[in-house]
């Protein structure tokens, strides 16, 4: 990536170059316009694809599950395990993120899930399902952060280097709404699909995967680094010791950036109390509302397709906040969890169906308004060569609380469908951790590590979705 030192600010006053440096000059500012146009084009669209394909199967997994014979604790047991193995690959699939390329991890993220959710098509025995759950499960490692970090690299400094200070909550209040855009399309078209047999959303996902894995190839690309010598031809370093090598650099990187940024791990701590919290009534909610509803799938749909529709003009409205106000993203990370935490009190106390579901649909969609706050707050604190591994520890987190929660909350819940004791707990939680993160969230980020950042080898994210990953 373009370090930007030979055109500083420093050199503003230098005499001028030979005639043609000026053309040159505004060339590789267009040049660098278009690039950044492209990632973020390419970013959204990866993004809103990754999403889609785990939405389809939002509604139906888990009523897929029970047709399977599955019961309450089975199920939150297979949802844990997902979170689980999700844990403890994150870290070993970022080292590779940084190593092989963003890109190529990308794309072997989709690949996986897309054999993953074909097997979960194919079964008819709850063992090959749940193995297609998992399988699809350690697919999702390989795109958690890696596809994040190649945004923000790609896009996160001009040609002198310069960063914009709001640019961040731009893209991610962006990509929200792409992944909003899927995540309704997906919703709703899964929602469709299962009204004709509970499995077919499953082959969709696995078809989207196949063609999100062929255009992650293809749209993300990077700017060659010129700090970084071209190979030797006819020359390649074995890989195994470039792996060992790699991963003792990144993990010394990482631990170093970790323990010199106490608000970084205090803030990873407190988004993944925000995912538990978030995890619990995710994985009940299609339970509680299809009696509600009489069973039909496209209400279920519809119901979490409103939330996320409601969160586009929503983030439109909090970037127009973030030009105005330097506060906004505390702003809206405080509103948002507040009102989240006391819409699922509602949702799990009140009578009325339809006031149920009005609460839930307002808790979704708080979620959804605190993440790209969040995830900014979180990458101003990175160092670039260590990104996608860094964002790797904070999925372990994410994934290791949710899923002990999730193991402890099914032994607490013996029926799928009751609410009254999780979540009312989950709302409090949500509360706390809310307030918590907005207070992380503005503070200053530290200062980068002398000397420049180590160059990642690839040219190229929740991220998994917001949902509770989708056995």
């Amino acid at each position: 990536m373009t370090s930007g030192t030979s055109r500083g600010p420093e050199n503003e006053n230098a005499s001028p170059g030979p005639p043609g440096s000026a053309d040159q000059d505004r060339a590789s500012h267009v040049g660098l316009v278009s690039h950044v146009t492209r990632v973020r084009r390419g970013y959204l669209l990866v993004s809103g694809l990754d999403y889609f394909a785990d939405m389809l199967l939002t509604v139906t997994s888990v009523l897929l599950l029970q047709s399977l014979g599955m019961g309450s604790g089975a199920v939150f047991a297979l949802i844990a395990a997902v979170w689980i193995v999700e844990g403890v690959s994150e870290i070993p699939t970022g080292v590779l993120a940084d190593l092989i390329g963003r890109r190529a991890s990308v794309a072997i993220s989709f690949v996986l899930r897309a054999v993953g959710y074909g097997a979960l098509f194919f079964s008819g025995s709850v063992y090959v399902a749940a193995a297609g759950v998992l399988l699809s499960a350690l697919g999702g490692t390989f795109a958690s952060g890696a596809l994040e970090a190649w945004a923000v690299d790609e896009t996160g400094a001009d040609e002198t280097g310069a960063k914009d200070p709001r640019g961040l909550d731009r893209l991610f209040a962006q990509g929200k709404i792409a992944e909003n855009a899927g995540l309704v399309l997906g919703t709703l078209t899964g929602a469709t699909l299962g009204t004709l047999d509970l499995a077919l959303p499953q082959i969709v996902a696995g078809l989207t995967c196949a063609l999100a894995a062929v255009l992650s190839l293809r749209l993300m690309t990077g700017r060659p680094d010129p700090d970084r010598p071209p190979a030797a031809p006819g020359r390649r370093e074995a890989f195994a010791p470039r792996l060992r090598e790699s991963f003792g650099e990144v993990m010394t990187g990482t631990r170093l950036t970790l323990r010199g940024d106490k608000v970084l791990i205090a803030l990873i701590v407190a988004a993944a109390l925000l995912w538990l919290f978030r995890g619990i009534p995710g994985v009940q909610w299609t339970v509680v509302y299809e009696g509600l509803v009489g069973g039909n799938l496209l209400v279920l749909g519809a119901m979490r397709s409103v939330g996320s529709l409601l969160e586009i003009p929503l983030l439109g409205w909090t970037l127009s906040l973030q030009k105005r106000r330097a506060s906004a993203r505390r702003t809206v990370i405080v509103t948002a969890s507040t009102a989240g935490a006391l819409a699922l009190v509602c949702a799990a106390t009140v009578k009325e169906p339809a006031l149920s579901i009005v609460c839930y649909v307002c808790f979704s969609t708080a979620f959804g308004l605190c993440m790209p706050g969040v995830r900014a707050a979180m990458n101003e604190r990175i160092d670039s060569g260590h990104r996608a591994t860094v964002l790797s520890v904070a999925s372990l987190f994410n994934s290791l609380f949710t899923g002990g929660g999730l193991i402890l909350t099914g032994l607490a819940v013996g029926d799928l469908g009751s609410t009254a004791l999780a979540w009312p707990l989950a709302a409090a939680g949500f509360g706390v951790a809310g307030l918590w993160v907005a207070s992380l969230a503005v503070r200053p980020g530290t200062a980068p590590p002398a000397g420049p950042p180590r160059p990642t080898t690839s040219t190229t994210g929740q991220s998994g979705p917001q949902e509770v990953p989708a056995p």
